[in-house]
């Protein structure tokens, strides 16, 4: 038979292995699948990345929006792609650290993924009616002491990162509040500022527009320090010291994803955060640049996976709850 250069191309023997790093990477547009409908930060963070890393990598980098189930079908669906470097995707705090304490994963995030590297670190914020923001984190805080299960608290759902985040915050102020999971941050804060919640913790893309309008408080953040767009809110640190919440998205491929292909993105990653225009447009995020090295992103990850697996187990953390 006659063998023609489309046919190697399709073949999916030479898709995989050691032939695709004699094979022109990347020959097609790279798809970049991202966990959240589009508009949050998750979506935005990955628009941002791919618009950059195409002009290393010399091809269309096309972010797919793969929402629902807590980011469980994007995580999945990446693991399970071709491993030709042709497929890449965010991978965040709730889908590489939670979702595998919390729901039934057919994918490991340790065996299953090449870790790419990572984007960036994104503080949330803990908001509440201004009714509540009387005496500041510390008034706050006793006021949930003094009447358990009674201030309702919103998140983007079940084991999201503002969720696992505000959980940390429970259990280091020592009080108990009434969750009220919501299908992202954005109807969240809606209902936040609709006054149907009493507090809710978000990350900075979804809490500083509605802080800048006045329509909510803000009790503190969760880096561990002030941050630069907001030095009027506290952290959270300076009334309980240590303390520390931090959302975090990276980017993944297939396991099994060849080292050469895996060199070339992390390379392209880490050009990207070093372009101006995707610093200053993380910086209106309130995203802080965090690049780090295949290797040390892998560590880091496994590190939070422990991490946050002890805090679910402790809080029997369950989808829907």
């Amino acid at each position: 038979m006659k063998t023609t250069r489309r046919s190697l191309i399709l073949s999916p023997a030479l898709l995989a292995g050691p032939a695709l790093a004699q094979a022109p990477w990347p020959r097609r547009p790279i798809t970049f699948i991202a966990p959240a409908a589009p508009g949050g930060a998750t979506d935005i963070l990955a628009r941002v990345m791919a618009q950059t890393m195409q002009a290393s990598l010399g091809q269309p980098v096309v972010v797919e929006n793969r929402g629902g189930a807590a980011g469980v079908i994007a995580t999945e669906a990446i693991a399970a792609a071709q491993p030709d470097g042709h497929t890449i995707g965010i991978g965040m705090i709730s889908t590489l650290a939670v979702n595998p304490h919390v729901y039934r994963m057919r994918a490991d995030v340790m065996k299953d993924f090449a870790h790419i590297g990572m984007i960036a670190k994104v503080p949330m914020v803990l908001l509440a009616q201004h009714n509540l923001a009387a005496g500041g984190l510390a008034g706050f805080i006793a006021r949930a002491k003094a009447a358990p299960d009674t201030i309702t608290y919103g998140s983007a759902g079940a084991g999201s990162n503002v969720h696992i985040g505000m959980i940390a915050f429970l259990e280091a102020a020592g009080i108990k509040m009434v969750h009220v999971p919501y299908r992202g941050s954005g109807p969240m804060v809606i209902d936040l500022v609709a006054g149907n919640i009493q507090s809710g913790m978000t990350g900075t893309p979804a809490a500083l527009p509605v802080l800048r309008a006045g329509r909510v408080a803000a009790l503190g953040t969760t880096a561990k320090e002030r941050l630069a767009q907001t030095p009027d809110i506290p952290a959270i640190s300076e009334t309980i010291p240590g303390f520390e919440a931090m959302q975090w998205y990276g980017i993944v491929a297939p396991g099994r994803t060849p080292p050469e292909v895996v060199a070339k993105l992390s390379e392209a990653t880490k050009a990207a955060l070093a372009n101006p225009e995707v610093l200053a447009r993380l910086a209106d995020e309130g995203a802080l640049p965090t690049p780090m090295s295949p290797d040390a992103f892998r560590g880091f990850v496994a590190a939070e996976l422990d991490r946050w697996g002890a805090v679910a187990r402790r809080n029997n953390l369950r989808p829907n709850e």
